[in-house]
């Protein structure tokens, strides 16, 4: 099966194939460095900061993420200020 790649080389998917529940009280990302969309089940967007997939160790960035999937390829959700109800799938 051929794998679609970002213009920086990250593993993209048009489809989610696994996914899970984030837990916002602490900063969240899977094992092994892999790469994940968020889904938002709030009833409107929130702002999250993240270190996306092709971004140095330690840099993030600011976003915001409205309700249901997003198209930000992330490796760490820092904790959020409160928390919500959010999901990773790749």
């Amino acid at each position: 099966m051929a794998m679609n790649r970002t213009r920086s080389g990250e593993a993209v998917s048009v489809q989610i194939g696994k996914m899970g529940k984030i837990f916002t009280n602490k900063d969240f990302q899977l094992p092994a460095g892999q790469t994940f969309n968020i889904k938002n089940e709030e009833n409107e967007p929130v702002i999250l900061e993240v270190q996306l997939g092709q971004m140095e160790d330690g840099e993030t960035v600011e976003t915001l993420f409205d309700v249901g999937w997003n198209p930000e390829i992330v490796k760490v959700l820092k904790k959020p200020s409160q928390p919500y109800d959010l999901k990773w799938g790749y």
